[in-house]
């Protein structure tokens, strides 16, 4: 029997492509849960035009995804965090913890799983996070990991007046 997908199936076929099928695997199975329907000439037209109308959606949120890259690529986010000597840090600053950053001093909004944070960050100075917007699209954020210690800060105006 033909049928036509109306989603990836493995070992099938993707959406819209015209599958031949046993009967039964298609009356039973695939039709009645959603997943394909019967060829007509009808039908395929209908398909055609979805699959349009979906790679016009697909290529717009492209779009915003690019758009949204090139302001987080010009972003450089400073974080104060409690550290001690040599640079290490009292704890560590996580993917949760830029993704508030950049929300509340940037509005942008992710999702803390969109940050390809390898592991915690443990030391003061400046890394790059990438952040997986999309297959294609990966920006990568500027932290600056900064001390909030003021005893850290009066050692380095002493510094600075004795030369």
């Amino acid at each position: 029997m033909k049928i036509i997908l109306k989603q990836n199936i493995e070992k099938i076929g993707q959406v819209g492509d015209v599958v031949e099928v046993s009967d039964g695997f298609a009356r039973n199975f695939l039709i009645p849960q959603g997943k394909a329907i019967s060829f007509t000439v009808d039908n395929f037209k209908q398909i055609e035009y979805l699959k349009k109308r979906e790679a016009e959606q697909r290529e717009g949120e492209l779009k915003e995804v690019k758009e949204l890259a090139e302001k987080i690529n010009n972003i450089s986010l400073e974080i104060k965090v409690k550290a001690g000597e040599e640079g290490k840090l009292f704890g560590s600053v996580t993917s949760k913890d830029i993704v508030e950053a950049l929300l509340k001093e940037h509005g942008i909004e992710l999702d803390k799983k969109k940050l390809n944070l390898k592991e915690s960050l443990k030391k003061l100075g400046v890394h790059t996070v990438p952040v997986n917007l999309h297959k294609d699209v990966t920006p990568q954020i500027k932290v600056n990991l900064i001390s909030d210690s003021p005893s850290e800060q009066g050692q380095e105006t002493e510094e600075i007046k004795k030369e």
